[in-house]
C-alpha cells in the first residue's frame, strides 16, 4: 500500500509543481493588471493623473497619484518566484493615465516565472485596454 502511495505521490508531483508555478504566474498577473485598472479608474473619476510604476529590479511596483510631488497610493510586491523581465514602449517603466483612461505611452510588461520560465505578457494600449496573455518566445 505505502509502495502504491509512493509511486502515484511520483508520478502527480512534476504536475502540480507546474500547476503552482503557473498559478503563481497568473495570480501576479493578474494582481498587476488589476492595479493598472484601478490606476485607470482613479484617474476618469478625480481627473487626476495616477500612474503604476514598475520597479523592474526589485519585482515591486506602486500605485501613485501623479502631481507636485507624486504621492505613492500603495506599493505592491510580485510572488517571490515572479519577477519583471522587462518593459517596452512606456516611458520611464511608468503607465501614466490621463483624464480621459487612456495612457500617455502605450506598451507591454514581461513577467517571468523563475523556475518555468514561462512568460507572461501584460500589454497596455494606447486607449488606456490592458490585458495579459502567456508569451511564448519566438526562436
Amino acid at each position: 500500500m505505502v509502495a502504491i502511495i509512493g509511486i502515484l505521490a511520483s508520478l502527480t508531483y512534476p504536475s502540480f509543481n507546474n500547476y503552482t508555478q503557473n498559478q503563481e504566474l497568473k495570480n501576479s498577473a493578474k494582481e498587476l493588471l488589476s492595479n493598472l485598472k484601478l490606476a485607470q479608474q482613479y484617474t476618469v473619476t478625480e481627473q487626476a493623473k495616477y500612474s503604476v510604476a514598475i520597479n523592474l529590479m526589485s519585482g515591486s511596483y506602486s500605485l501613485i497619484k501623479k502631481g507636485d510631488p507624486d504621492q505613492t497610493i500603495q506599493s505592491f510586491s510580485l510572488d517571490e518566484d515572479v519577477y519583471f523581465s522587462s518593459a517596452n514602449g512606456i516611458q520611464d517603466s511608468e503607465a501614466v493615465f490621463n483624464p480621459t483612461g487612456a495612457v500617455d505611452y502605450s506598451g507591454e510588461v514581461f513577467l517571468t516565472h523563475q523556475q518555468s520560465e514561462r512568460l507572461v505578457k501584460v500589454t497596455i494600449k494606447p486607449s488606456g485596454y490592458v490585458n495579459w496573455e502567456y508569451y511564448e518566445e519566438e526562436e
